[in-house]
């Protein structure tokens, strides 16, 4: 993707910022997934974007709906110790 100008302390800090706006309660397959997170990280450090391919399965996912799962669409729920259970 390229080079950042950003200090080494300034990418630390940027990771931990981003790391708080990523938590995995926060995941969904086809609208915040890892590669919305690559994208972000990638702008914030290079000003540039990754390349629009990437995640194009996911944006089909949201115009045709019908073919995805409902069980992939939202991530289970947490109890109130953060754990996640899956039957």
């Amino acid at each position: 993707m390229g080079c950042t100008s950003l200090t080494q302390q300034q990418v630390s800090k940027l990771l931990k910022d981003i790391s708080k706006e990523y938590m995995g309660t926060s995941y969904k397959l086809l609208t915040r997934n890892c590669n919305h997170f690559s994208e972000d990280l990638c702008k914030r450090l290079t000003g540039k974007t990754a390349p629009g391919w990437i995640n194009r399965a996911a944006k089909l996912g949201t115009m045709f709906p019908c073919v995805i799962p409902t069980e992939w669409i939202e991530p289970p729920d947490a109890n109130e110790n953060g754990i996640l259970y899956i039957m």
